[in-house]
């Protein structure tokens, strides 16, 4: 199926569908699982997946709804985005800046835990509807070449992330190209609610084989694995032409 007919469906504003199996659909609540990370070889089709999410999420919400923080450190995937009213932050092939953009997360984490705690509700859905000013969506999009999970204590500001982001309207998606062994037995593949791998030697295998089988690798398929099951799905038909499309009506 192309991706443009799945923008066109009508579907609840919270449930994004990221592929397609002979079965059906892979439909997502964005709320009810927060953080995905999204693994694979380099042209597996894992930054398609990423656009996919984003510009489905910019077609349901309006830029008051929704804010972007963006963090690419190859420089050329979500540059599409970069500077839009969706966009609140940019880390476009600048670690700096990236580090920068995790420890704003980090603080907007602890403001919003603080504003729920004053109003005396739990998630800032119940503070949006007794706010007079509504607190947006915040999508931390990450498309890591290699790099930035190398970096010291980021694979930690991650984790801290990931562990705080129920009821704060606050979700994070991580692409990378990093796909040993040991960071599918890491804290992040632990925490994270969704797990997305485009690469048949990651940690649906880890533990049975260390083979590299990158030339068997089927391109846009992928598995989808949480609360301990892995099902395979495939990318939807998609082109740039769908970004500068979505991105001139909004």
């Amino acid at each position: 199926m192309e991706f443009r007919e799945i923008l066109k469906n009508n579907k609840e504003k919270n449930i994004i569908t990221l592929g397609e199996n002979p079965l059906g659909f892979l439909n997502v609540n964005i709320k009810e699982k927060p953080s995905i990370i999204i693994t694979g070889e380099t042209g597996s089709g894992k930054s398609i997946l990423l656009d996919q999410i984003i510009l489905e999420l910019i077609t349901k919400y309006t830029s008051l709804e929704l804010s972007l923080v963006l963090i690419d450190t190859s420089g050329v995937e979500l540059n599409y985005y970069e500077n839009t009213n969706y966009t609140k932050y940019a880390a476009i092939n600048n670690l700096d800046r990236s580090i920068v953009a995790l420890s704003r997360v980090l603080k907007e984490i602890e403001d919003r835990k603080k504003l729920i705690h004053d109003k005396g509700v739990t998630t800032i859905d119940e503070f949006n509807k007794i706010a007079s000013e509504q607190i947006p969506m915040l999508v931390l999009a990450i498309d890591d070449d290699k790099l930035l999970l190398r970096e010291p204590d980021v694979e930690k500001m991650l984790s801290g992330i990931i562990s705080q982001l129920a009821g704060l309207n606050i979700v994070l998606i991580l692409v990378t190209s990093d796909v040993h062994n040991e960071f599918f037995e890491s804290d992040l593949n632990t925490l994270a609610s969704l797990l997305i791998s485009f690469d048949y030697t990651n940690a649906l295998e880890s533990k049975k084989s260390n083979i590299k089988n990158a030339n068997n690798l089927e391109i846009g398929a992928f598995y989808a694995k949480t609360k301990g099951y892995q099902t395979k799905y495939f990318n939807f038909d998609f082109d740039d032409a769908v970004i500068k499309e979505v991105m001139d009506h909004v």
